[in-house]
Order: structure tokens, then sequence, then C-alpha cells
């Protein structure tokens, strides 16, 4: 166990340290410990301005920062620049290479006379799809009438198609087929 000694200190200075202790530590050697190492530490003296400290740190940064920027300059003038103008340059002497194979669109119009004849063409053309149309639904529905519910206990539930492989390959055939 450590030795207790006296100080002799002013009452006012005791009573400010008495407050101070007990918002820092439970004892008062304790607080002063803490103390003299946060001094020790960081280099103060009591009689320091804390504010030229930091105003020595912010300066110290600052200059750290131009340093960068300087550097950051100097990889731009020295490196990025020169590259730039040499693909430039390289890009400057190409031609705009045109496409070897263009391809023709010509739109086939029915020759129409009249109005009827154009009327008379559009409903054929729509009557014809109608019926593609309906062949389609009919394939889908029958379809969907092959499938069934398989109800899995440990996964999640699936439809199975009930259709033979000839079955299958005649319904995709078909459905090449059909144009819309």
């Amino acid at each position: 166990m450590d030795d207790f000694n006296t100080i002799r200190l002013k009452k006012k200075t005791i009573g400010k340290f008495k407050k101070y202790s007990k918002k820092i530590s439970p004892s008062y050697s304790e607080n002063l410990d803490f103390m003299i190492a946060f001094f020790e530490d960081n280099d103060l003296s009591p009689y320091d301005v804390l504010n030229e400290n930091m105003t020595s740190v912010s300066n110290r940064i600052n200059k750290r920062i131009d340093a960068v920027i300087a550097i950051f300059r100097n990889v731009e003038e020295t490196q990025l620049k020169p590259t730039k103008k040499m693909l430039d340059s390289l890009f400057d002497g190409m031609k705009e290479k045109k496409p070897l194979l263009k391809e023709k669109k010509v739109l086939i119009e029915p020759a129409l006379i009249n109005d009827n004849e154009e009327l008379s063409y559009y409903r054929k053309a729509y009557y014809k799809n109608n019926q593609k149309l309906t062949k389609l639904k009919y394939k889908v529905d029958s379809l969907l009438n092959s499938t069934k519910l398989v109800k899995n206990t440990f996964g999640s539930n699936y439809y199975s198609l009930k259709l033979s492989i000839q079955e299958f390959n005649s319904i995709k055939n078909e459905l090449k087929k059909v144009d819309i």
C-alpha cells in the first residue's frame, strides 16, 4: 500500500479540487494521477494556452493538404494531360467508317383501286388474324386442361403437364406455325 503524504494548498483551491474530483474519479490521488498523465502524454504545461496548440495542429494539417493538392496537380500536368493529347491525336487521324452492308427497307403496299377494295383487304386480314387467335386460344386451353397440381410436403407446389413427348412436339410445331 502506498504511503500518504500531505501538501499545503489554499482552501479555495482545495474546494475547487474536491468538486472537480467528485465528477472524475472516486479518490483524490487517482484524479491527480490522471491530470498529471494527461499533461505528460500531450506534452502540455498548465501555463500553455490550448488554442495555440490547436492552431499549430490546424496549420500542420493545412500544409499537408496543400502538399497533397500539389501532388495531384503535378500528376495531372505530367501524366494525364500528355496521355489525353496522345489519345486525341490517334483518334483525330481516323476516319469514320461507313457500314459495309446496309439494310434495304422496302414496304410493299397493296395496289388498291378504291375504298371498297381497301376495306375488303383489311377485313380479310382481320378475319384471318382472328382465326389464328382462336386456334391459339384453343391450344392454350387444351394445354391448361392437361395440367395437374402436385402438392409437395417440403417444397413449393407446382403444376405437372400430362402430355406424351409426341403430343408436346406436335403442339410445339403447331404453335411455331401460328404467326400473329
